[in-house]
């Protein structure tokens, strides 16, 4: 069986959305996300953030500045992508699929199965709701959010009403030279 682990930015306070207008990025996240990405057979990404992603990362390896995040969007470039919605994706970044989900309904099944198949971990890295339906259903081995010393105020939370009680534990911190904190939860079982 495959682990599914939830990686995400979130402010201080807790906003996801829009991280360009707010996250700080630094050589040592991208060396921490290389790292993650060596145990990442594939990494699952909403429809709505799937375009921006593909063409951020499709001209970073070759027009980036930095030989690291070349590196980087070499690696992810690479990956196997899986992007899950309701309705047609144009699939324009290489080694990108779509699981289509008929209705949110059969979203545990569908990521069952995809749980099931042969591989590494499917690192979930986009989308709100997306981030948000695997929070609520309880389909994830482990949560890793890199946590940015800004307080943003306005924006969309990762955490809603609709998620039950979770009971996480830390398995790895660790303080960036920037201030921002990455934190990686294991979750516990319910008994």
């Amino acid at each position: 069986m495959r682990k599914i682990s939830l990686y995400l930015n979130m402010s201080l306070d807790g906003v996801i959305s829009d991280p360009d207008k707010w996250m700080s990025f630094s050589d040592e996240i991208l060396e921490e996300s290389l790292e993650a990405y060596d145990q990442s057979g594939a990494i699952l990404v909403g429809s709505k953030t799937y375009p921006f992603l593909a063409e951020y990362w499709q001209q970073a390896e070759q027009s980036s500045d930095s030989a690291l995040e070349r590196s980087f969007a070499k690696k992810i470039n690479d990956i196997r992508k899986i992007v899950i919605s309701q309705s047609p994706v144009e699939l324009t970044w290489k080694n990108s699929e779509q699981l289509t989900i008929t209705d949110w309904a059969s979203f545990p099944q569908e990521i069952e199965k995809l749980r099931q198949s042969d591989g590494k971990t499917i690192s979930v890295e986009s989308g709100l709701k997306t981030w948000q339906l695997f929070l609520e259903n309880a389909l994830f081995d482990e949560l890793r959010i890199v946590i940015h010393p800004v307080i943003v105020g306005q924006g969309d939370k990762l955490f809603s009403e609709d998620i039950s009680t979770l009971n996480l534990n830390l398995v790895n911190s660790k303080v960036h030279k920037n201030g921002v904190i990455s934190l990686t939860y294991q979750r516990i079982e319910a008994e």
